[in-house]
């Protein structure tokens, strides 16, 4: 089949923006936009350009080997399980070398394996700032977030460090790992990451109208979330909440129920639900104690540390 942008090359992918016509691969390229957004084409060519702009960014960083060989000493220590050792010996560089990226790179990987993910992204946040090209540090910066649940900033360091070290170098490897992953996970729930990503931003949007008792603003987001993943338990535990915020006690009781029915165990909704039951008909729920904040409990990844202290 011709393409019918060009009329001259074979049409080999279904375009989105093309009311799913088979268009050849120049054109593609060339016609992609966000309206390409949960294409198989456009999550890899949003990698390529931000590739492309990250080793045409032109920086001065000052390489200190003698100090890069003591970080690697130090973080060594650490992998075997000397790690207050490790630590001695990093802030003792830090005194000499505060601003130095190996030094803050080697402190976040101390922060990340004592549980310290706040602390961590700020010394990764910074060693990056300073050398754009460290893979491990943007890698560990992807995981320090995971650990906070912070998707949409996970995806984006992963990104990075596939950009800086290329998608078959060891980190870039590692990174594409875990943005597979993630795309695993949101496949499973019918969603692309791209979609995901999406709707974690609405989420935010909505529980933060919920927050301030915008109730009727809350219902429209979350019924925006679940145009696209009919399956989301936070949304339709949420969304019952607002609705008994309206003193809508059947809308309340039907998203709970709907909540319930997709998780069993999902407690906020067994518990909310007993309070909306109570409450008389017409009658508004009071201040909002119980809410699920995280978007999507199957990014957590338990208590195994994917820290990465190579350098």
């Amino acid at each position: 089949m011709q393409c019918p942008v060009c009329t001259e090359r074979k049409g080999k992918r279904a375009c989105k923006i093309n009311a799913a016509q088979s268009i050849c691969p120049l054109c593609c390229a060339s016609i992609r936009g966000a309206g390409c957004a949960g294409c198989f084409h456009y999550q890899p060519s949003l990698a390529y350009q931000r590739e492309k702009r990250l080793r045409e960014k032109h920086f001065t960083v000052e390489l200190i080997p003698e100090v890069d060989e003591l970080c690697d000493a130090a973080l060594n220590l650490a992998e075997k399980g000397a790690l207050t050792e490790a630590e001695a010996a990093i802030e003792e560089l830090r005194r000499q070398h505060p601003h130095y990226h190996s030094v803050l790179y080697g402190l976040g990987v101390c922060h990340g394996l004592r549980g310290e993910p706040d602390q961590a992204i700020a010394c990764f946040e910074r060693a990056v700032e300073i050398f754009p090209l460290l893979a491990h540090a943007h890698y560990n910066l992807g995981t320090a977030y995971c650990q906070k649940f912070e998707i949409e900033r996970a995806v984006g360091a992963y990104e990075k460090a596939i950009a800086a070290d290329g998608r078959d170098g060891p980190v870039g490897r590692k990174a594409r790992k875990h943005l597979d992953e993630f795309e695993a996970i949101c496949q499973k729930n019918g969603v692309s990451l791209t979609t995901h990503i999406d709707n974690v931003r609405i989420f935010d949007q909505a529980f933060a109208a919920l927050r301030n008792a915008n109730y009727q603003v809350a219902i429209n987001l979350f019924a925006q979330i679940l145009k696209t993943e009919k399956g989301h338990v936070q949304s339709y535990g949420n969304m019952g909440l607002a609705y008994a915020g309206l003193g809508n006690k059947q809308k309340a009781l039907e998203c709970l129920d709907q909540a319930i029915q997709i998780d069993p165990d999902y407690e906020p909704a067994l518990v909310n639900r007993r309070v909306v039951e109570n409450l008389r008909e017409g009658a508004t729920l009071p201040p909002i104690e119980r809410l699920e904040i995280s978007y999507y409990s199957e990014f957590r990844q338990g208590k195994k540390s994917h820290m990465d202290s190579s350098s």
